[in-house]
């Protein structure tokens, strides 16, 4: 993991032994509240907020399955910027920041990945709401 600096931003390279699924907010938003308060909430390691996305820490060679479209996925080698590691944000509001620090700080692909897959499909199948008239 990164040895991240208390009052600035780390940008450096992803890796060794981990890397980054970055997810658009909206779609994070999905996720964590489809995975919080159920038995796969331990799916979830550290997540940060940066830049209209979040930030998921994985095992690294966790692109196989490949993740959905809309998600980008940084292998090692890939440069990357996190936000300061006292910053938080209290959400996917746009904010930099980390939303999450809990437990491990890799999240679990195998659990994870269905989720983002269906709830990625799900957004981009369903069509936007009716406007009001």
């Amino acid at each position: 993991m990164p040895r991240l600096a208390d009052h600035g931003v780390w940008t450096g390279k992803v890796g060794p032994g981990w890397e980054v699924l970055l997810i658009p907010e909206p779609l994070a938003r999905l996720v964590t509240e489809a995975i919080s308060g159920s038995a796969a909430q331990s799916a979830l390691g550290w997540i940060f907020a940066y830049a209209g996305h979040a930030g998921v820490f994985l095992p690294e060679q966790s692109d196989d399955p490949a993740w959905p479209p809309g998600t980008t996925y940084l292998q090692t080698g890939a440069f990357l910027t996190l936000p300061p590691f006292t910053r938080r944000a209290a959400g996917f509001d746009g904010a930099s920041g980390w939303v999450r620090q809990d437990g491990d700080p890799l999240s679990r692909p195998l659990l994870l990945h269905p989720v983002v897959t269906l709830l990625a499909t799900d957004s981009v199948c369903s069509p936007p709401p009716a406007p009001e008239t």
